[in-house]
C-alpha cells in the first residue's frame, strides 16, 4: 500500500440538510456533488482535499461516529490485502460507491480510516 494523499474527510452529522447549508452558505464552500441524501462534499480553494457531510448513523459503533479520512490509494483491494497480512481488521469493503471504490479500517484509538480510490 502506497498511500498518494488525503481525498477527503468527512464528518457525521445530526441534519445534513441544516450542516450542508451552513458550509455552503455561511462558510461560502462550493458544493462539488450531492449523492442522494446522504452526502454531500465541498470544493475549498485548489485543494484537491474535500470536506463530505453525511448523516450520523444511528446505532453505529465508536469507530464511525465523529468522522473519517479518507486515504487515497492506486489499488484499494492490494492496501486491503496488505492490512490484513499485518492482522489489521478490516470494518467493511472493499466494495464499490457511486463514485468511488472503498474499504474501511480503524486506527489503534478506534478513528475510522477509509482506503478510497476514484
Amino acid at each position: 500500500m502506497r498511500p498518494r494523499g488525503i481525498d477527503f474527510f468527512v464528518y457525521n452529522v445530526s441534519d445534513i440538510a441544516r450542516s450542508a447549508d451552513f458550509y455552503e452558505n455561511t462558510l461560502g464552500l462550493t458544493l462539488r456533488s450531492r449523492e442522494g441524501p446522504g452526502w454531500v462534499e465541498f470544493a475549498v480553494g485548489d485543494t484537491p482535499t474535500v470536506p463530505a457531510l453525511r448523516p450520523d448513523p444511528e446505532g453505529a459503533g465508536a469507530a464511525v461516529q465523529g468522522g473519517a479520512i479518507a486515504i487515497a490509494v492506486d489499488d484499494v483491494g492490494q492496501a486491503v490485502d496488505k492490512l490484513r497480512h499485518h492482522e489489521v481488521d478490516i470494518l467493511f469493503g472493499p466494495g464499490a460507491q457511486a463514485s468511488c471504490y472503498t474499504a474501511g479500517t480503524s486506527d489503534s484509538d478506534g478513528h475510522l480510516l477509509l482506503l478510497h480510490s476514484r
